[in-house]
């Protein structure tokens, strides 16, 4: 462990004695400077939030040094364990922008997760924090895996079990982070890192890091040209410096967006942003990534795969910053893509290129209760739209502005008694929206969030 538990776990910030908790609570993450913070709110029966505890990571945040409504450039920085029992943060562990250097993408210090305790009423305990295995970690995923070494068909109906069945021991979480900096000067290439994960929390290396390499950079707007980095830099208010390719912090229209387990933890994604290409790495019964299957997009669309997730059928869903266009940036133009994913890694397409109207689409999530409606934070439009999901994975828009707020990002749901909730760092005012979700029509209507978030910069959120 890097620091003391006794250093880290102080509690800022507690409510009120008294509270009548509902089995449910929602996570949000400031990724501050040197100073990360999870911020726990109280999820009401009726979805409505209520700061309850502020509590350190132990590590610290980007801060804004890339996009602060956007600073990680990523999805899945936040993640709860399937129990709902243990939390995962990343740390990118940046150093200040004004390091001696006076400008970004010139650190090389290397990232952190922390993991916590969920206690009563989803109070939080710090148990560990390790090294990522890279640079800049901005991305988190968590599957169950037993114990003991077993054959592949023991390991594969024991994936969702809470006990080994031969020697009755508890199973341990698997969690995979994405370092996404790198290499650049740093000499660290982007890549992925297993952990074992204990029921305290305690972390372990599995597997040496696997890592990424995006390649050639596709399309007249994702070079690595200085007319390019001003374009996204017009579009995005960020200096131009944000853009410079291959160092730490990472150019966020180019690196690594997200990991996540597929829903039978066989597999594990990763989508690369610049080069529009997904990545599936098949994951062996002791936890090991093996060798990917690469599926890149066709050109001359760039989608610039950002977000995923999973539908009920395990249906991959994915947005896409610019959609079909053939030239990057493009305002308006954000979209989602469906796909099957067959045992192999390739992928079928289901739903191309859907469009929502927004610009930049980023994060996605899928009504948890029924799995009919999928959302999307548009972060640049400042808008969140609906997507109604068929049971054969096929997408349709249903309302391109179901919701708005300012510097939208990451998105979690949650349900309790036949009702479901969804909520979304607003990063333009340093709160946490939320939302009643017809289950009907997937219409969004707002209720109580949170705040205390700073403004901007606040990246990741998890809900239970």
């Amino acid at each position: 462990m890097i620091v003391k538990k006794s250093l880290i776990c102080a509690v800022l910030g507690f409510a009120a004695t008294g509270i009548a908790w509902a089995d449910g609570a929602v996570y949000a993450m400031t990724n501050a400077l040197g100073n990360n913070q999870i911020k726990v709110y109280h999820r009401a029966a009726n979805g409505n939030l209520t700061l309850v505890q502020t509590i350190a990571t132990g590590g610290g945040g980007s801060g804004l040094q890339l996009a602060g409504v956007d600073s990680l450039g990523s999805a899945g920085g936040l993640q709860l364990d399937a129990s709902h029992k243990l939390l995962f943060a990343v740390n990118t562990e940046s150093a200040s922008a004004n390091n001696g250097a006076g400008a970004y993408n010139s650190d090389c210090q290397k990232g952190t997760i922390t993991s916590f305790l969920v206690g009563s009423g989803g109070m939080l305990t710090v148990a560990d924090r390790v090294p990522s295995g890279g640079l800049f970690p901005d991305s988190l995923t968590v599957t169950t895996l037993s114990n003991e070494n077993e054959d592949q068909g023991e390991h594969d109906n024991n994936r969702s079990g809470a006990r080994d069945e031969n020697n009755n021991r508890p199973a341990r979480d698997l969690l995979y982070a994405l370092n996404a900096g790198g290499p650049g000067a740093c000499n660290v290439s982007p890549n992925i890192s297993g952990f074992l994960v204990d029921a305290n929390g305690q972390m372990q290396a599995v597997t040496a890091a696997q890592n990424i390499f995006p390649g050639s950079p596709i399309g007249t707007g994702e070079d690595c040209s200085a007319a390019s980095a001003a374009g996204f830099a017009a579009l995005t208010g960020a200096p131009a410096a944000d853009f410079t390719c291959g160092l730490n912090p990472p150019s966020f229209p180019r690196s690594p967006a997200q990991v996540r387990f597929t829903p039978d933890g066989r597999q594990v994604l990763v989508t690369v942003k610049g080069t529009s290409t997904i990545y599936a790495f098949p994951v062996d019964s002791d936890g090991r990534a093996g060798s990917p299957t690469v599926t890149t997009a066709a050109l001359p669309a760039l989608p610039s795969f950002f977000a995923f997730t999973f539908d009920k059928h395990a249906h991959l869903l994915v947005t896409e910053l610019f959609g079909a266009a053939t030239s990057i940036p493009a305002g308006g133009m954000g979209a989602v893509s469906s796909f099957t994913v067959a045992n192999s890694g390739s992928l079928q397409a289901i739903s191309s290129h859907v469009g929502d109207g927004g610009t930049a689409a980023c994060w996605i999530a899928v009504e948890p209760a029924a799995g009919r409606f999928a959302y999307v934070s548009n972060n640049l439009s400042a808008s969140i739209s609906s997507y109604s999901v068929g049971a054969d994975g096929s997408v349709a828009l249903i309302n391109g502005t179901a919701a708005t707020g300012a510097g939208p990002n990451d998105l979690a749901t949650a349900t309790d008694g036949g009702a479901s909730y969804l909520y979304v760092v607003l990063a333009g005012t340093g709160t946490v929206g939320a939302y009643q979700v017809n289950l009907s029509t997937g219409a969004l209507t707002a209720i109580t969030g949170g705040s205390g978030l700073p403004t901007p910069g606040a990246q990741g959120l998890a809900a239970f």
